[in-house]
Formats: C-alpha cells, sequence, structure tokens
C-alpha cells in the first residue's frame, strides 16, 4: 500500500532519516522508529522524496499503513527520511571521466565542482556535454548520477589534455590540389580532445583534395577534404556509348570537371556538339542509350 496524498518538504524541523532506493519500505520505517519492528521489510509506504528534498510521514498516515499490514503502533509520531547522498567524491569524478575518453594518456585535473549532494549511483560525463575550454585553459563538464528513480545533475571544470596522433598540412594546400604523401606528416601532440575525429595516417589523405585553403600544420579532418575529381576540365578522356550490349567508343573533350558517378559536360571534337555523360572511373565517361523498341 503506497500511502497518499504525500508529503513532501524542502525542509524540516523534524529530524530526518537517510534511506536509500526509490520508495520508503516498512525496513525504513523499523530502522527510524522501533515501533515499526513488527512492519513487513518490503511492504511500500510510499515514494522516497527527490535528491535534496525531505519527507514526513504523519502519525495518521504510519497507523494507516499499520493497519493495512496487520500490526498495531502506539503513541507513533511523524516520521521524516531523506535520500542518502554526499558531496561529489572528485576520485570517482575522474574516474568516470577517464572512462569516456578511453584514451591511455589523459592529463585530467579537477579545478572545481558542484557543491551540492548527490545520490549514489554511477556518475556519467558524456563526452558531448565537454565544453571547448576558456580563456583560463579550463572547461565546463557537464554530468550527472544514475540512482535509482532517475539522474541528479552535477558538474565540473577541468584541464584536459590527450597525447593525439593526428595527420597535418606539411605545407599550405590549396583547393584543386590532389594530396601525395609529401603533403601532410603525421605528429603527436598533447592538446584538448578534438570534437571532431582526426585524421592519423597519410593513407586516409592521400588522393583527395582540400575543400579551402589550410595553412601549414592544420590538423587535417575528414570533413577538410573532398575525394578528387576523376574527370578535369580540358582533359581528352574517352566517352563510352551503350545500348544493351553494344558498345561505342569516342575521343572527348571535357568541358567541366567531376568525380566519380557525377554527371560532367563534354564536346565532341569532330562536330563540336556538347553532351552530358557520367563519369565512372579516371578518364571515362558514360552515355547510357536506351535500345530501340
Amino acid at each position: 500500500m503506497i500511502l497518499a496524498p504525500a508529503l513532501f518538504y524542502a525542509a524540516a524541523t523534524t529530524a530526518c532519516h537517510s534511506m536509500e532506493g526509490d520508495k520508503v519500505r516498512g525496513s525504513d520505517l523499523a530502522a527510524a522508529s522501533a515501533a515499526f519492528a513488527a512492519a513487513p521489510p518490503d511492504a511500500v509506504a510510499g515514494y522516497a522524496p527527490q535528491p535534496g528534498m525531505r519527507r514526513i510521514f504523519d502519525a495518521g498516515e504510519l497507523e494507516r499503513f499499520a493497519r493495512a499490514n496487520h500490526f498495531e503502533v502506539a503513541g507513533v509520531t511523524a516520521l521524516c527520511f531523506e535520500r542518502a547522498a554526499a558531496l561529489p567524491d572528485p576520485q570517482k569524478m575522474q574516474e568516470a571521466m577517464r572512462k569516456v575518453l578511453g584514451e591511455a594518456q589523459v592529463t585530467l585535473e579537477i579545478v572545481a565542482f558542484s557543491q551540492f549532494h548527490v545520490p549514489a549511483g554511477e556518475m556519467v560525463f558524456p563526452r558531448e556535454s565537454l565544453s571547448m575550454p576558456g580563456s583560463d585553459g579550463a572547461a565546463v563538464w557537464n554530468g550527472y548520477v544514475a540512482y535509482e528513480g532517475g539522474h541528479f545533475p552535477l558538474w565540473a571544470r577541468v584541464h584536459l589534455s590527450v597525447r593525439q596522433r593526428r595527420l597535418v598540412a606539411a605545407a599550405e594546400l590549396k583547393p584543386g590540389h590532389v594530396l601525395e604523401a609529401q603533403d601532410v606528416r603525421v605528429e603527436e601532440a598533447d592538446e584538448f580532445p578534438s570534437r571532431t575525429p582526426l585524421l592519423a595516417s597519410p593513407e586516409e589523405a592521400v588522393g583527395r583534395m582540400p575543400r579551402r585553403v589550410l595553412a601549414a600544420g592544420t590538423p587535417l579532418s575528414a570533413g577538410l577534404l573532398e575525394e578528387a575529381n576523376e574527370v578535369e576540365r580540358g582533359q581528352t578522356l574517352i566517352a563510352e556509348a551503350r545500348s544493351g550490349a553494344a558498345v561505342v567508343k569516342l575521343e572527348v573533350r571535357a568541358e567541366t570537371s567531376g568525380k566519380h558517378g557525377q554527371t560532367i559536360s563534354l564536346r565532341n571534337p569532330s562536330s563540336g556538339k556538347l553532351f552530358r555523360a557520367r563519369v565512372e572511373g579516371k578518364g571515362l565517361v558514360v552515355v547510357e542509350v536506351e535500345a530501340p523498341q
């Protein structure tokens, strides 16, 4: 039986008893008062208060609980309950942060943290809730304690750096330039973790092109690069006209550049006529011609 209506108080003069879990049970009443020694341990008296709040059961509620569970009480007074809580443990906070970072070489210092008491539970610091550092080099990392019944927020200001292997531009890189091995280099650095995954090996960049001008030393991510054109404007290449099993090949000139799968403009040097075809590979375009019915 869950007592209702429930009374929740942010503060009360009644001495409060610490308890755990999302419900106040007979075992909690017995621990708070010898009058409830006969209470069934698992019988539910009511919902537990939220962390930081108190719940008071008045004498009438307690007597109704006793009758519902077939035992008698006499001379009972109000009982107050609050969830067990304590200030966040910085060591446990660090452990939760390191768990989500995953990297082996992490330098982490907590310089300030939430001073609200938190319930017992698992501390969680989602990586996406880590803000970028401020002018003092400290970043705010919002997290929470997952407890029975919900999440309780907490925060910390941290100094954080992670040893990262990253690919950087060896010199200034310009759009349209197809990257070669000498255009990039691998380096390791201790720095604040990037929200954007960085490339870590030359193979991830060679053969691609910068989307914009990149200064020497710029860390490279996939978003800064694009696939290289397979056909360049002004290039002479082969166009295949396909109709069923029949294939006719023609040497043409590209009027526009394009990547695999894109449609580009081409010119027939013999007739001077323009037409469009799909890029199928390096120096190859295809025109699909419907077979006559």
